[in-house]
């Protein structure tokens, strides 16, 4: 892999090195590719790590990471090193607990209640209706994330994504696992993850990729069909707010129609405690592209329904 043939299109640092120059830590995460903390040069940084890719699509994720270098809401990239068998890409290394999957999935966000016999109350009495009885366990779990902390982190996530969207970039694999909960200067703050999904586009219309990116239960319908809006991160971060809000988290469904369902059912339980929240929500998750809000259209009616409170949220 002769990237420094092509380092004119690199838009970023490039180091030859031997794999004995970088200290590997814990895996930090996995999908197409693996992230390690790493070390070099006595820096630590997130290492995303491609053995036998395309040399193309690795310097297209590069000048996305140079395009964004400057959106705090989405990770730096420093750097390319370069060795025989394998590349690295050299990222700024979140400090976190973890992303929004870890978040909310966290021991304390849940309460366990239990059901008195022959009756159908709950003990303790559930703080709210985001209710799931597990089977095995014969409990039922109350997941009690607060409103405003649900409220703050939406408006961050949306905040995020307009960003990225400003830089004529559509994220393509938008989900809880790709949304870090970053804390700088001892504030939290949202940080878009990984980008080898990404696409530029100049226009508002569909556009033709090569592969049906994204992840199943998240991406759009069109992605299904291996095509690609900025409204498909719409659908996708629609999908990630029902999550956030309802507690409830799948993956690898078997079908499309199949996710879907599971997607109507959080959503419901949004629109019967928040009809005006859920009505937004339910039209990014149209079918027709054409019919979702754009992501900035999203934000001013998020933040009409924060500034109008229990009005419109109920």
């Amino acid at each position: 892999m002769m990237l420094e043939e092509n380092i004119q299109t690199n838009p970023l640092n490039t180091y030859r090195c031997k794999d004995g120059d970088i200290e590997y830590g814990k895996k930090l995460g996995e999908g197409l590719s693996e992230v390690y903390k790493v070390t070099f040069r006595d820096k630590e940084y997130a290492g995303k790590v491609y053995e036998g890719t395309e040399l193309n699509e690795v310097i297209y994720e590069l000048k996305i990471a140079k395009t964004i270098e400057n959106v705090e809401q989405c990770v730096k990239t420093y750097g390319v090193l370069v060795m025989d068998d394998k590349l690295i890409i050299l990222m700024e290394l979140l400090k976190s607990n973890g992303d929004l999957y870890d978040y909310i999935s966290k021991r304390q966000r849940w309460t366990a209640c239990y059901q008195i016999k022959n009756t159908k109350q709950l003990i303790p009495e559930p703080k709210t209706s985001y209710i799931f009885y597990n089977k095995e366990e014969d409990i039922y779990w109350c997941y009690q994330l607060s409103e405003k902390q649900k409220m703050k982190i939406t408006l961050s996530l949306v905040k995020a994504v307009c960003a990225l969207h400003n830089k004529n970039i559509i994220h393509g694999d938008l989900k809880t696992n790709n949304v870090i909960l970053h804390y700088m200067y001892k504030k939290q703050i949202i940080k878009l993850i990984d980008f080898g999904m990404s696409y530029f586009s100049d226009t508002q219309d569909l556009i033709d990729i090569k592969y049906k990116c994204g992840t199943v239960g998240y991406r759009a319908p069109e992605q299904e069909e291996c095509k690609m809006n900025y409204k498909s991160d719409v659908y996708s971060m629609a999908v990630t707010i029902i999550e956030l809000w309802t507690g409830e988290i799948w993956y690898e469904g078997n079908s499309f129609k199949e996710c879907r369902r599971e997607v109507l059912a959080g959503l419901r339980k949004i629109e019967n405690n928040y009809q005006c929240f859920g009505s937004l929500l339910r039209k990014s998750l149209s079918l027709d592209y054409k019919r979702r809000p754009t992501v900035k259209r999203f934000l001013d009616s998020f933040i009409d329904i924060i500034r109008e409170g229990p009005k419109l949220l109920k």
